[in-house]
């Protein structure tokens, strides 16, 4: 596996001087520009719209820094922020159907000859606290556009913003993934 891609000193200078002569002139248009993709990703729903953003920049300044000619970085960047959106939306899409059908293996009897993977999220999902899991499935019940509604209904329901019930996914999230990963690791669930 390949080494994930950090932004470096020089790859950012290179995105600064594409955004403004002067230095302050060109920290105000990367903060100006960032907002804007920060509000596009806001707009369309993303989980992280603030990590999106920065995703985005990231993206163009490691272009900028393997010599891609460009000329008007300001479009540019936005076209790259409509390739980060879709690769966010079918990762929670992903997401989304594997969490579902933990769901229905929950609500149905335990089945013997499944696979190694849902067999370790189902134990995983067990070992949450009730509240915690009930939370991860509703979060995750809705298909389509309707699961935004359903989103903004439970956040409602549980007298929390919806950027709070974002949070709270997120977090639960990382730590079905760091469980499933722990799982599998050992082969398979022990209970």
């Amino acid at each position: 596996m390949t080494a994930r891609w950090s932004l470096t000193h020089e790859a950012l200078g290179q995105l600064l001087e594409r955004l403004g002569t002067d230095p302050v002139t060109a920290g105000r248009e990367y903060e100006a520009l960032r907002a804007r993709l920060v509000d596009y990703f806001v707009w369309r729903g993303a989980h992280h719209p603030d990590v999106a953003a920065d995703e985005s920049l990231d993206r163009a300044a490691r272009r900028l820094e393997g010599g891609e000619a460009v000329q008007h970085i300001g479009p540019y960047v936005h076209q790259i922020a409509r390739y980060v959106l879709l690769e966010h939306q079918r990762r929670d899409v992903r997401e989304r159907r594997a969490l579902a059908g933990a769901a229905r293996e929950l609500a149905a009897p335990a089945d013997t000859s499944g696979e190694l993977p849902s067999a370790c999220l189902l134990r995983c999902l067990r070992q949450l606290p009730d509240d915690a899991r009930a939370l991860i499935v509703a979060y995750y019940k809705g298909e389509g556009r309707s699961h935004l509604e359903s989103r903004r209904a439970l956040a409602s329901r549980l007298g929390i913003s919806y950027d709070t019930l974002k949070t709270r996914a997120h977090r639960l999230r990382l730590r079905l993934g760091a469980c499933l990963r722990e799982c599998v690791k050992a082969g398979g669930p022990c209970d």
